[in-house]
């Protein structure tokens, strides 16, 4: 059944209003993650202009508001770093929008939990980098961080302000997911696990292809055991059927295949944008295949030229012909940022993908079948599961 939601976003597609979007406060942050995508120091925040002020971010929500903006995501680096972030919040939310923030939680001390219960987002998203203070040490280089986000989760509870749990897992923390698993179900919070790790690009345009991330196969493994620990059985193996028609994508089958690219297909730069902390319109910030500058120039004559551009992008080729398209959703960004060009075959995402199909069958065996379903094939046995800890 279709809901308002939906309808709300559909028309926003059709009609090209931006509907929602990410302001990119600074790229500082009091947590160094080896992964993060867009972290620079202040020397490089002062060589790139500085950061914009308050009144600079609310001029631009107002002009994006004229155009339709309902859904702003205050981010980061950490943006309650920023000196004006109470008062951009409330500029916006008097504007009427429905902000969200993105946190890593450890400056949330009881104060900041009180001002956010008497002005509450529509969500709060904290990343939870593990379950313990040596996954904090190894990935964030700050052990200690991890009572603090302890400490903020239970303030945001105490003052009834919605959170939902991200994690990002990375050969640091992947020996700690069962027990980030366990801490989300403990506190009764939803969590959204991410084991594809951009390479950060943003960051360093030599780190093309390369991430301080897990193997493919490793990500796979990571990806569908969370699936497995918190998704419902049923859904689990509606998952594992989906993947069963993953076909391996072996060099002769990729050579087979030909034609144009893919069209942008997801909401970046059709009812959503970026701006990036120095002022820039993306339609992605993983990678802005397309940026407009919008110092000096009104929001709008910027909007419709971002949208006017992605819709000429066209990218991956490969990815456009290949029968696994539909399970693997590459993105312009994935491909760019794997392969350095837009029409490259990003293998990362392949291995990925055809080491999660394999998975999903092994973990929908443990289930078992479903009343009235048949029992599932058995396993790939060149599948490393039984080594894994599975």
């Amino acid at each position: 059944m279709e809901t308002i939601r939906d309808r709300l976003w559909k028309k926003a597609g059709e009609q090209g209003i931006p509907l929602t979007a990410a302001f990119e406060l600074l790229p500082l942050c009091n947590l160094s993650c080896r992964m993060c995508y867009v972290r620079k120091g202040m020397e490089e925040v002062a060589a790139g202009g500085g950061l914009m002020d308050g009144d600079q971010w609310l001029a631009l929500a107002e002009e994006a508001c004229r155009e339709g903006l309902l859904f702003p995501l205050l981010t980061g680096g950490e943006p309650l770093l920023h000196p004006d972030f109470r008062r951009i919040f409330l500029g916006m939310t008097d504007l009427g929008m429905q902000v969200s923030v993105n946190t890593n939680g450890t400056l949330i001390d009881r104060e900041t939990a009180a001002w956010f219960g008497k002005h509450p987002p529509v969500r709060v998203n904290l990343t939870l980098y593990g379950a313990s203070e040596k996954s904090y040490q190894d990935l964030c280089g700050n052990g200690a961080a991890f009572e603090k986000v302890c400490h903020a989760l239970d303030l945001l509870k105490e003052y009834s302000v919605p959170v939902k749990l991200n994690t990002s897992i990375t050969p640091q923390n992947v020996e700690d997911l069962e027990n980030i698993m366990a801490f989300a179900k403990a506190r009764n919070l939803p969590i959204q696990v991410a084991t594809y790790m951009f390479p950060p690009i943003r960051r360093n345009g030599d780190m093309v292809g390369r991430n301080d991330r897990l193997s493919p196969e490793a990500a796979a493994l990571a990806r569908v055991k969370a699936d497995f620990l918190q998704g419902e059985p049923d859904w689990f193996r509606g998952q594992a059927m989906r993947f069963r028609a993953f076909v391996e994508p072996t060099e002769a089958v990729m050579r087979q295949i030909e034609g144009e690219g893919m069209a942008m297909s997801c909401r970046a730069g059709h009812c959503s944008f970026w701006i990036d902390w120095q002022g820039n319109l993306i339609n992605c910030g993983m990678y802005g295949s397309v940026a407009v500058p919008l110092k000096g120039r009104p929001f709008q004559a910027a909007w419709l030229e971002l949208r006017e551009q992605t819709h000429r992008v066209r990218y991956a080729p490969k990815c456009a012909q290949c029968p696994n398209q539909k399970l693997c959703h590459p993105c312009i960004a994935m491909v760019h940022n794997e392969c350095g060009d837009v029409n490259g075959w990003p293998e990362y995402l392949c291995r990925m993908n055809a080491a999660s199909a394999r998975y999903y069958q092994a973990y929908a065996e443990k289930l078992g079948p479903a009343e009235g379903e048949p029992p599932a094939p058995p396993p790939d046995r060149d599948c490393e599961f039984e080594t894994d800890g599975f």
